[in-house]
C-alpha cells in the first residue's frame, strides 16, 4: 500500500486484552460514516478481526468472522458493512473484489492485510496499525494506531480521540 504522505493527528491506543479490543471497535463505530474505508495492517493475529467486529457489531451487523477464504463478507447495518481480508492476495489493486464500488454505494469498507492493496483510495480513510506491545510488563497488550486521510475522517478520529479522553478522566 503507497501513502503519499501521513497527516500529523492520529489516535493512539494501548489496548490489554481482546475484549478491550472488541470495545475500543465498539467506541469507535460511533464515529464512522458512510463511504470511510478503513486500513488494517498488523501481523497475524494482531487483533484485526476482533477490532473490525467490534465496530461492525455495535453497527447491527451479526455474525462477524474473518473472510480470509470467501475475501469479502458484507453485513447489513445502521451502516452496510464491506469487510474485505487480502492476506491470501499478492500486493495489487484487486478491482475484482469491488471495494472501491461498495465505497460509493455508501458502505462503510474495513480491509485486513491492507499492505496487499497498492493504491487503496485514501479520500476519506483511517488507515490502522495494530502492533504487539515490545513494552515490559505489557505481555499481550496491543498498541493502535489510527491516521486520518480526509477531512471528514480526520474529524471523525478526532471525535472519538475525545470521547476516549473523556472516558479515561483526562
Amino acid at each position: 500500500m503507497q501513502t503519499s504522505s501521513s497527516p500529523g493527528f492520529h489516535l493512539d491506543f494501548l489496548s490489554r486484552s481482546e475484549a478491550e479490543t472488541y470495545r475500543f471497535g465498539n467506541l469507535l463505530a460511533h464515529y464512522v460514516f458512510p463511504g470511510l474505508l478503513i486500513l488494517f495492517s498488523g501481523d497475524l493475529g494482531a487483533g484485526k478481526t476482533v477490532l473490525i467486529r467490534g465496530i461492525a457489531e455495535t453497527l447491527s451487523a451479526e455474525n462477524v468472522r474473518s473472510p480470509s477464504f470467501t475475501l469479502v463478507n458484507e453485513y447489513p447495518g445502521v451502516i452496510p458493512v464491506t469487510h474485505a481480508d487480502l492476506y491470501r492476495l499478492s500486493q495489487g489493486d484487486h478491482p475484482f473484489l469491488e471495494l472501491e464500488e461498495a465505497l460509493e454505494e455508501g458502505r462503510l469498507v474495513m480491509v485486513e492485510w491492507a499492505e496487499n492493496w497498492a493504491h487503496p483510495p485514501l479520500e476519506e480513510a483511517w488507515v490502522c496499525r495494530i502492533e504487539l506491545s515490545e513494552a515490559p510488563d505489557s505481555e499481550g497488550y496491543r498498541r493502535i494506531v489510527i491516521f486520518p486521510y480526509g477531512a471528514k475522517a480526520s474529524l471523525a478520529l478526532q471525535k472519538a480521540a475525545g470521547s476516549i479522553s473523556e472516558r479515561e478522566g483526562g
